[in-house]
């Protein structure tokens, strides 16, 4: 007997349901992470290119392997120009390099070569002639008032539907629910209204994504059975549950505290802003000042020799510096000396001029290190509740500092008896010599709408064939509240890695970190790629996952052999011209709901914090 797909009902959530498992479209000042120090982003971003070595699990025990790996990074980041990718090992100290080797030796899990194979294996039997979506969640989904269903609530089961449905049961219409947009009014009576309007426009009364129902096949483990459109995906959904227990995210606390953490790059009372060029060169006393001061032929040559001394010193690296150069400063490639003419030496105002320009490149910050305030093994611990500096004291009052309380989730021990829901998708990108190049996407997202409960992605890309390295960037929201922090905001945007331009609200930096799951916490993108030999073609598969928060219980379809399904549930699948159409209209309403979705990440008050504190 044929296959047969059947449909349960469940209704849809409201704006007002906070999710069970943390979504990064629901975040606004309730949740955000803080941010990290532009030290551990390049942390993050060298343990994620070692973790891409073959290997590298034996690798980081070997002091000789290590010593190469540091090399290469260190030669990465002189000749790499993606700075998605790039490492500034600059900031990887000798203390910072012995943190990352610890927490990658702690690391418990590897995707063996093996289990690639296996899922490369199981994957071969998809098609491998398609430019376009193999599975598309959005071609065949439930359409409210079109798609027939089966029941109001409760959950198809796994097993045979008959003993849950007599013949006797009809099956009925999605009803089409009201949209979230409706219920706030057009009087808001409160000011986190143009908030909740842009969630709720990231809810669909029109459409929702199917995803398969999924049961746990052991009674321990993370083995999986799926009755599904794609049967042989087990071992790929088995593989995710292990990476999204360590992601997903509950409540306002993320899963990791911070390697490094600080309030500011000193201990000072005066931050470095606050400081002046050297007093002998400069006097700061008005009657001292050189432009006032009446100089003897003899006084003004020896002050001379010291200014020149000084103007002889290196540049310190622009990343360092504390002040950014004036308009009026000589070129940062100029050498200050070489440009001081005999006329400009008679002159104090002109030297004066360059000693302050000299001072702009010499005057330096120092970033953190991990390891000072708190041990890795405190650390792993959570007992970080002790800041490098600081904090400062803001209005009589400062951050209350706490450690860290590490939880856990386990999607097996948790969801065992009721399973899990994964939506699927399954694409193939094909370059052809005459489109070689693939142009990836163009802003970052979090996939699904809301009444869809998407909580966590993994991607596996099971077949690449003569294309380029192939790259995912994450990015996250972050809490850009500095109270607390040393009232520097010179050195502080550069500390955190953020623009130096209050009117300009830019996107948090993206981190690169390549792993099988993610949480929807973060927004991702897909980079570029193209042909290596543009003589021929190349493609990229992947398989994307989608789990759906297993809190929930949403319209799921399901494969079972009973001809009794499809006579209670009518005609499906509809025509594919009629399903294209749908496809069509769900994915403008996806675009709108992302442009909604960008509108809550597009502004911070970065130096309005520091100014004013």
């Amino acid at each position: 007997m044929a296959s047969r797909t059947s449909y349960m009902w469940i209704r849809p959530t409201s704006i007002r349901d906070r999710p069970a498992l943390t979504h990064g479209a629901w975040e606004d000042c309730e949740r955000k992470p803080f941010r990290l120090t532009a030290p551990e982003v390049h942390m993050l971003r060298l343990m994620e290119r070692i973790t891409d070595i073959e290997n590298w699990d034996q690798g980081v025990f070997d002091e000789h392997t290590l010593a190469k790996w540091h090399a290469q990074a260190t030669f990465c980041a002189e000749h790499d120009s993606d700075m998605d990718q790039d490492v500034d090992m600059d900031l990887i100290t000798t203390r910072t390099w012995l943190w990352c080797v610890a927490e990658l030796q702690s690391f418990d899990r590897v995707v063996t070569g093996a289990l690639v194979h296996q899922l490369q294996d199981a994957l071969s039997q998809l098609p491998k002639c398609s430019t376009h979506d193999l599975v598309d969640p959005s071609l065949n989904m439930l359409i409210y008032g079109r798609t027939t269903v089966l029941s109001d609530g409760g959950r198809v089961p796994l097993g045979n539907i008959s003993n849950l449905f007599p013949p006797s049961d009809r099956g009925q219409t999605a009803p089409v629910p009201d949209h979230p947009l409706t219920k706030l009014g057009p009087f808001p009576q409160v000011s986190s209204h143009s908030s909740d309007k842009a969630k709720c426009q990231q809810f669909s009364s029109c459409y929702q994504w199917l995803p398969c129902d999924v049961e746990f096949a052991e009674s321990s483990g993370t083995a999986v059975r799926i009755k599904s459109y794609i049967n042989n995906l087990h071992p790929l959904i088995s593989l995710a549950i292990a990476p999204w227990n360590d992601v997903l995210v509950k409540g306002f606390q993320g899963r990791t505290p911070r390697r490094t953490h600080t309030y500011g790059v000193s201990n000072s009372e005066k931050p470095p802003w606050a400081e002046y060029p050297p007093k002998d060169l400069l006097p700061v006393a008005w009657n001292q000042k050189i432009t006032r001061r009446a100089w003897s032929p003899e006084e003004w040559e020896s002050h001379c020799d010291k200014v020149k001394d000084y103007l002889r010193l290196p540049d310190v690296d622009a990343k360092y510096r504390v002040f950014p150069p004036e308009p009026d400063d000589p070129p940062q490639t100029k050498d200050l000396l070489d440009l001081m003419t005999p006329e400009m030496w008679a002159s104090p105002q002109s030297v004066e001029r360059i000693v302050r320009a000299k001072w702009r490149r010499l005057h330096r910050f120092s970033y953190p290190e991990p390891g000072v305030s708190y041990t890795y093994e405190d650390w792993k611990a959570g007992k970080t509740a002790n800041p490098i500096f600081g904090p400062w004291e803001w209005e009589g009052k400062y951050e209350t500092l706490r450690n860290h309380d590490y939880y856990s989730v386990s999607l097996e021990e948790q969801f065992r008896q009721q399973g899990l829901q994964v939506i699927v998708r399954v694409f193939s990108i094909d370059l052809t010599v005459n489109e070689p190049h693939y142009t990836g996407d163009q802003e970052f997202h979090v996939d699904g709408m809301l009444n869809e409960h998407i909580v966590a992605t993994a991607h596996f890309c099971y077949s690449s064939e003569n294309i380029t390295e192939s790259r995912i960037s994450y990015q996250q929201n972050d809490d850009l509240s500095l109270h607390g922090h040393q009232p520097d905001p010179l050195c502080i945007y550069k500390l955190y890695g953020t623009p130096p331009c209050p009117a300009v609200g830019e996107e948090p930096e993206a981190l690169n970190l390549q792993t099988l799951g993610s949480s929807n916490t973060l927004r991702y993108k897909k980079h570029p790629f193209s042909l290596i030999d543009p003589s021929r073609p190349g493609h990229q598969r992947c398989v994307v996952l989608w789990l759906v928060d297993p809190h929930y219980r949403i319209c799921s379809t399901g494969n079972e052999l009973m001809d009794m399904v499809m006579n209670e549930t009518g005609s499906w699948p509809m025509h594919l011209s009629e399903a294209l159409e749908y496809k069509k209209r769900s994915d403008e309403e996806r675009e709108e709901a992302h442009q909604a979705q960008m509108s809550m990440f597009q502004n911070y008050w970065f130096w309005y914090d520091l100014e004013y504190c």
